[in-house]
């Protein structure tokens, strides 16, 4: 079974300014930039050696990412961690008495399947399973 760090996802309200202040802090640019329309967000990804930094900007005052930060501020809001088969570690999770934000995966930035656990089972720390697409 596989459970890694996969990244850890930053809400920020300037997604040009964050990138440019990670530009310079990792001496090098992102690797990739994606808009997932679904949940009106931009994200920017930075590797750091195995796991990467993931910036979300809020593309509409809707966006999960904008409500965050009207609640708590610009900061961390997730961890990720890479498994090799998100259904299965759903359904082991929920059989442990997890909650989960949606109860089924779905496509996510970076080539990725993408499910949340809620963060009231998890010790207040949003999770993210995520699962390559091949």
């Amino acid at each position: 079974m596989s459970f890694s760090l996969e990244h850890i996802g930053i809400a920020v309200k300037d997604l040009e300014q964050s990138k440019k202040l990670f530009e310079t802090l990792f001496q090098t640019p992102p690797y990739k930039s994606e808009t997932v329309d679904s949940e009106k967000v931009t994200t920017v990804f930075f590797q750091t050696g195995q796991a990467k930094i993931e910036l979300l900007g809020a593309t509409s005052p809707e966006s999960v990412i904008q409500k965050f930060i009207e609640k708590k501020g610009e900061g961390i809001h997730h961890l990720a961690f890479e498994v090799d088969d998100i259904e299965r570690q759903i359904e082991r999770l929920k059989s442990a008495g997890f909650d989960f934000v949606a109860d089924q995966p779905k496509n996510g930035s970076d080539n990725k399947r993408i499910c949340f656990l809620h963060p009231r089972s998890t010790g207040v720390v949003l999770t993210e399973l995520c699962q390559s697409i091949l």
